[in-house]
């Protein structure tokens, strides 16, 4: 079960939170080391610490952080939050027993959260999840999860259209996810994330594709941060799609200007392509330049990247090249599903 939920803001520097908003971990990463090297007893920052490890997919040091910042800070509700957040992970990654003991742990996190603060966003957020995919067995409780997206849109109305289309996400009601999306957007139009969520909505998402759609709030994202990668990355997975390829070469140029640290563009150009089955090797070219750099927070690993590869090469017959990216992606990351899948398709083919 998915436990995961959306990652929220803290309020408690407004610089911080707009970095995590664009998905800049990496300088986020850096500017929490140095914030640490000043000072190793700074609870904020291991709060922070422990948001960056989980979006680099090092969940339990993310844990471990989370557990610094409670202790450091054991009045601060974002910190009980951020452990029941980490908690929560754990439990979508482990075994079922293990899993049950990140389970209690994250309950008992959420309730010290909200009785420090009953509207503390974080730990509604994973309370939502968690009973919105939970089975019943374990606490799941999908009204409660509605009441919580409901209290949440009471106090940050960005925030609780926000959470109400994350809940239908896989529903398939693709009108009404929108409609909340539409209501995040309209709730604060400045707000990067809002226009993030629609666009990717259009562009990924959606049962019907609406690509103009998710173009235009590719710009919108674009325009209100020139330096975020995820408004490049829509605008590239819809020119890739229209094969327009003089813009789409301008689109990735700008980016790596813009944010040279994240090559996520290039990831997003060579999936539209793969998805549409044109001009394969350029797909290639893209994904090999990816691979050419250490990949942003919560965005795809290399071991991905080698599995849609993999993808490609035997889309195109290669089936030695594509059994060796997929070595190759299971050596970086043995748990990976997505490669074991591609191997076992790969092997029968």
């Amino acid at each position: 079960m998915c436990l995961s939920a959306l990652y929220a803001q803290t309020g408690a520097n407004p610089q911080w939170d707009a970095l995590m908003e664009a998905g800049h971990w990496k300088r986020l990463r850096q500017m929490t080391e140095e914030r640490l090297k000043a000072n190793p007893n700074d609870g904020q920052a291991y709060y922070w610490l422990s948001k960056i490890k989980s979006s680099f997919g090092d969940h339990y040091g993310a844990l471990a952080a989370a557990e610094r910042a409670v202790a450091l800070s054991p009045g601060n509700h974002g910190s009980h939050a951020q452990l029941a957040e980490a908690s929560a992970f754990l439990a979508d990654r482990t075994g079922p027993i293990v899993a049950l003991t990140h389970v209690r742990r994250m309950k008992r996190e959420i309730e010290a959260s909200l009785a420090i603060d009953p509207n503390s966003l974080d730990a509604l957020l994973v309370q939502m999840m968690f009973s919105w995919k939970a089975p019943g067995i374990a606490g799941g409780d999908k009204k409660r999860a509605v009441r919580a997206a409901d209290q949440i849109l009471s106090k940050q109305p960005v925030w609780g259209n926000l959470a109400h289309a994350r809940l239908l996400q896989e529903s398939g009601d693709d009108a009404t996810v929108e409609r909340w999306l539409l209501h995040a957007v309209k709730a604060d139009p400045k707000f990067l994330l809002a226009r993030i969520s629609l666009g990717r909505f259009y562009c990924l998402t959606a049962k019907k594709k609406r690509l103009d759609l998710g173009e235009r709030a590719a710009m919108e994202v674009i325009r209100l941060d020139p330096t975020s990668a995820a408004g490049y990355e829509l605008l590239a997975y819809v020119q890739a799609s229209g094969q327009r390829w003089a813009e789409l070469d301008a689109t990735l140029a700008k980016a790596e200007r813009a944010v040279p640290e994240d090559l996520g563009p290039y990831y997003a150009a060579a999936n539209a392509l793969f998805e549409i089955g044109r001009d394969l090797r350029r797909a290639e070219q893209y994904l090999n330049h990816y691979l050419s750099g250490t990949p942003e927070g919560r965005k795809a690993s290399h071991a991905e990247a080698h599995v849609l590869l993999a993808s490609l090469y035997t889309k195109e017959g290669r089936k030695s090249d594509a059994l060796r990216e997929l070595a190759t992606a299971l050596r970086l990351q043995p748990d990976l599903e997505a490669a074991k899948a591609e191997l076992k398709r790969v092997k029968q083919s």
